[in-house]
């Protein structure tokens, strides 16, 4: 028999429906009524009320995987059960945590600054940037506040985490009236669903509700047009995501494979007719005598073709993009990454293919044990070019403990002093031990006195390194080292492990040596000694045959010397020659 889902939108039928013409007992009739004029007063998204043909429970939910579930599988089955009952008691918890740190910034209750501090506490707790920690905050506040029935069934492990973090995903463009709507209508959902059942009526609320909006979603321009960067690996692969509507984007990739397959063609006719070929930048369709791929070609297209700016000009970039690569990696005595702006590592041969293009290389020097950047003094209040570069290279991003906006396009010079314009010779000098690079709202922060830094040095900070000391908000004190060149110390330790290994092999083979010359000697010794025993012997015995005194006879106790055994008169012995 196959079960058939009648959908969000519709209900089971009445009796009234099943069997017309039937009368009723007075009860049932008005209770029928009064749930048809609850059913009318209803929004229409409560009434889409998702059911379970059977109750989901500890005890059943065994059967739901086999029809027949031996002891085994039952009691694995619900270990797993109890483990979802946990998670979901664990994440209302982290939940509830967090919601307080809201402190009503959506509706006045905190200043902006309040609450940037609040994400940089919260982001220090956690470890984490200030903005993993708002989405954090964020999440606590909807899922506490304005889901309240929703979440009184997840602390109560009736509701699973996965569909919560479901729910606050799916719901986060929503306002809070419209949310209040959501509430009430998913805390009177049956648990028993599966979750692609959960998943479809969910996506049918919040569809309902957008599409009540004056503008709806797919004319929001801000919502729906929008280029991201996204840098997952560490393979040195990077992704560019452009999003939009349809055929806006259908348009964008068919005009982009229009011309991938001409400059297709002509490349094959280049081949060909041994002309220039098009579109080849690094000559590899002239090294393997073949068209480009159409992917790869689409590509080049993408990052050569120059952009529209309807005449704007565009400002020199504030910095240059650096790639930093440890000298044994460029010469080829070592497979260390390189890391590019500071933050994204690259792969060795990238990383030297990348500085074989270059006309001009910048020499970094970094201390040998720790890998920190030394320094170039200045003494001027704005930062040169050179000193800008060094800071970037000191530290990648905003220098505010867990901000990650990325110091190359969004930052500005700050001195830690600050600089005393009427008498520079008594304020903070511009100095790059006096300087950081801090993001436009941070730097704004710090204006206003919320948070104050102070520089630390390796002999007095907590770690052993040079950085700087934050108070946030004067309730929190958090310490942020400089960034360091993660290659340098693990090639000075290779190196020191080489030369270690080198001493030792040293020392092995003058051991060696001096016990061969040891021995040498020794053996010589005795030589010399057999020699003038045999000198002295020869003098002794030409001294007694001068005096005609008998030769020396050999000690009493010496067997004399025994001649050799005649054989030749023993019988059967071959005869002598």
């Amino acid at each position: 028999m196959t079960a058939l889902d009648p959908g969000p939108r519709q209900e089971i039928l009445g009796d009234h429906a099943l069997f017309p013409g039937m009368t009723f007992p007075r009860e049932r009739t008005e209770l029928l009524r009064a749930q048809q004029a609850e059913r009318a007063a209803q929004d229409p998204v409560q009434r889409i009320r998702p059911r379970s043909p059977r109750p989901l429970t500890r005890e059943s939910v065994a059967a739901r995987v086999d029809a027949s579930p031996t002891v085994e599988l039952t009691a694995r089955v619900q270990s797993i059960w109890d483990q979802g009952v946990r998670e979901s008691c664990e994440l209302a918890e982290s939940l509830a945590a967090l919601a307080p740190s809201w402190r009503g910034r959506d509706s006045g209750g905190c200043s902006p600054e309040d609450a940037q501090c609040e994400d940089l506490l919260v982001a220090a707790a956690l470890r984490c940037s200030d903005t993993v920690a708002y989405r954090r905050i964020r999440d606590g506040h909807r899922g506490v506040d304005l889901c309240p029935r929703v979440f009184a069934r997840l602390r109560a492990g009736e509701f699973p985490a996965a569909w919560f973090r479901e729910l606050l995903r799916r719901t986060l463009g929503l306002t809070d009236e419209e949310m209040a709507l959501v509430d009430a209508t998913v805390s009177a959902w049956d648990p028993g669903i599966t979750s692609e059942h959960f998943n479809r009526c969910l996506g049918t609320v919040v569809a309902t509700l957008l599409e009540r909006r004056e503008l709806p979603p797919h004319l929001d321009v801000e919502a729906r047009r929008r280029v991201e960067f996204e840098h997952d690996g560490d393979d040195g692969t990077a992704c560019l995501q452009i999003v939009g509507p349809v055929p806006e984007i259908l348009q964008l990739a068919r005009r982009l494979d229009d011309a991938a397959r001409t400059v297709q063609a002509a490349q094959r006719h280049a081949l060909q007719g041994g002309a220039e070929i098009p579109l080849d930048p690094q000559g590899r369709a002239a090294a393997q005598g073949r068209p480009l791929s159409l992917s790869e070609l689409r590509y080049h297209l993408l990052t050569t073709s120059e952009l529209n700016t309807d005449g704007v000009g565009l400002s020199a970039a504030s910095f240059r993009m650096n790639v930093t690569v440890p000298l044994l990696t460029l010469i080829g005595h070592s497979d260390a990454p390189g890391m590019l702006d500071g933050r994204i590592p690259i792969p060795a041969d990238m990383a030297r293919e990348l500085a074989a293009g270059e006309d001009a290389w910048y020499r970094l020097l970094t201390d040998p044990v720790s890998g920190e950047f030394l320094p170039a003094p200045a003494e001027r209040y704005a930062a040169p070019q050179a000193m800008r570069e060094h800071l970037r290279v000191r530290m990648t991003t905003c220098a505010v403990p867990g901000c990650r906006r990325p110091a190359s396009c969004v930052t500005e010079a700050d001195h830690i002093e600050e600089y005393d314009h009427e008498d520079p010779l008594h304020g903070g000098r511009t100095s790059v031990d006096n300087l950081h690079l801090l993001c436009w709202k941070h730097h704004a922060l710090k204006t206003a006195r919320r948070i104050d830094p102070v520089r630390v040095d390796a002999s007095h900070s907590p770690t052993g390194r040079t950085g700087t000391l934050w108070t946030i908000d004067e309730e929190m004190r958090i310490f942020q080292e400089d960034d360091t060149d993660l290659a340098t110390p693990a090639i000075v330790q290779d190196l020191e492990d080489s030369w270690a290994r080198i001493i030792a092999q040293r020392a092995q083979h003058e051991a060696a040596r001096r016990e061969q010359a040891e021995l040498e000697e020794r053996q010589q010794r005795e030589r010399d000694e057999g020699a003038r025993a045999a000198r002295e012997k020869a003098e002794r015995l030409r001294a007694a045959a001068a005096d005609g005194a008998p030769p020396e006879q050999p000690p009493p106790d010496s067997a004399p010397p025994s001649e050799p055994l005649d054989t030749s008169s023993f019988p059967g012995s071959p005869p002598p020659f």
